[in-house]
């Protein structure tokens, strides 16, 4: 190595180096600069100093960056230090820094709704929705149950979610006039259309079995069954319906 490592050897108009080839000295647009071959920026790149006025002071800044010590990558120095957790923190991340943002949850499925016949086994299940929609009616019994359907095959429906009964719709057809009874939906599935699904495909039926006009009994003390019936077309009739318990 050159005894005299600080003195810049001339190579070109306006390029210097050092004797022992660490630095380079440059002049653009008359201005000074320092390229320090043993030091590297945040790109791994060698470390430009400057600019200076005046060759006397890149001179200067290159005794002053040899009595430093060398880094080898200020980017590598920055990686390291953003590795360690700060202090409070547990997860490793910067004080202040945007915490990473959590997975938005899953929304549940939507089960799968289907409507069928009416099936042996559905009594228990019917007589809970209708117990808790108000329906109070002489008929509800499995046995009962069984004779309607056998004199109305097809016009006994219900709706399922996942298998589990969730609305009803019971059909009847007397020769004159078609009857529907019992449309009632679980409330948690009220507001989708499903007692509407029922009541059309009743409809359906009760047409191509022959029936002319189709009629639906209200209790006067549930306004929102009269708004659903009205919202379907169906108007309230100007007679009333008698009844006796055999």
């Amino acid at each position: 190595m050159s005894a005299e490592p600080e003195k810049l050897k001339r190579e070109s108009a306006g390029r210097y180096v050092s004797a022992d080839g660490r630095f380079t000295v440059e002049q653009a647009s008359g201005r000074w600069m320092t390229v320090d071959a043993e030091t590297t920026d945040e790109l791994g790149l060698p470390l430009v100093r400057g600019p200076f006025a005046t060759l006397d002071e890149a001179r200067a800044a290159v005794a002053t960056a040899r009595d430093a010590p060398p880094v080898t990558s200020l980017l590598s120095a920055k990686i390291a230090k953003g590795s360690k957790p700060a202090k409070g923190s547990t997860n490793g991340a910067k004080s202040g820094s945007t915490p990473p943002k959590r997975p938005e949850p899953k929304k549940p499925r939507e089960p799968l709704i289907a409507l069928r016949d009416y099936e042996a086994t559905d009594g228990e299940a019917l007589r809970a929705l209708w117990h808790a929609s108000g329906f109070r009616s002489t008929g509800d019994d499995d046995r009962s149950l069984a004779a309607f359907a056998a004199r109305n095959p097809g016009l006994l429906l219900v709706a399922t979610a996942d298998g589990a009964v969730i609305a009803s719709a019971l059909g009847g057809w007397d020769g004159r006039r078609g009857w529907i009874y019992h449309v009632a939906t679980a409330s948690a599935f009220r507001r989708k259309g499903i007692a509407t699904r029922l009541v059309r495909r009743l409809e359906q039926r009760l047409r191509s079995a022959g029936a002319p006009k189709v009629n639906a009994i209200v209790r006067d003390e549930n306004p929102d069954a009269r708004a659903f019936w009205e919202r379907l077309g169906y108007a309230v009739a100007p007679t009333h319906q008698f009844g006796r318990e055999l």
